[in-house]
């Protein structure tokens, strides 16, 4: 279990400047700006509503770089960027590894305890959304596409089952996974994280195998 992360991140070749970020459990502090009286960004931990990351790859008939990427949103729909770069392998271990760091801080001292706050909801019979999914005691709804239409479907709990991808994850009904079935991006969908984890302690309650 992560207290808090310090690091000083260099976000590419054109940007020689170090940029201190302070991952905290009250707090999110990033000089993410080149203002010079207004150069941090701050979240209060209790402000922080969701996240979203991932990497972009560079290519030009081989993979040349990569661009690691986070995007912290609060009530405000105001969004925290951090990102940083590497390109020709150079460094690529030590980003990856600062990527992986940066990811389970946030999980750690941030969305676990939304996802045990989004589990005391469920078990008090509460219905809320995670990014566009609506959670309710009979399952979840989901938009799917139907044609020229997008339409909103229910799966109920005992219906529900989940695939987890190297960038996405995806729900789909049991009885009709052909029609009934939605992916969510971890870099483009806001708090995949948080849905696969709530969706899958849920199932695991209730004792319903994701076969």
């Amino acid at each position: 279990m992560a207290t808090e992360l310090k690091v000083k991140i260099k976000r590419s070749f054109l940007d020689n400047y170090y940029r201190p970020l302070h991952l905290h459990p009250e707090f999110i502090h990033f000089e993410d700006k080149d203002l010079v009286n207004n150069s941090f960004t701050s979240f209060k931990a209790s402000d922080i509503k969701d996240f979203r990351c991932g990497v972009n790859w560079f290519k030009y008939y081989f993979v040349f770089g990569r661009e690691y990427q986070f995007y912290i949103r609060n009530y405000n729909n105001e969004v925290l960027k951090i990102k940083f770069n590497s390109y020709f392998g150079i460094k690529k271990k030590e980003k990856h590894n600062l990527y992986v760091s940066i990811i389970n801080t946030l999980w750690d001292l941030y969305f676990t305890k939304q996802v045990n706050d989004f589990l005391q909801e469920f078990e008090a019979g509460e219905c809320f959304y995670i990014g566009d999914v609506v959670v309710n005691p009979e399952g979840v709804i989901i938009t799917v596409s139907k044609l020229m239409k997008q339409e909103k479907v229910l799966i109920s709990w005992n219906d529900l089952r989940f695939r987890l991808f190297n960038s996405y994850f995806s729900v789909y009904s049991k009885t009709n996974p052909i029609e009934i079935n939605r992916g969510y991006s971890y870099k483009e969908d806001w708090n995949t994280f948080v849905l696969y984890d709530v969706i899958k302690k849920i199932l695991s309650n209730k004792k319903i195998n994701n076969d």
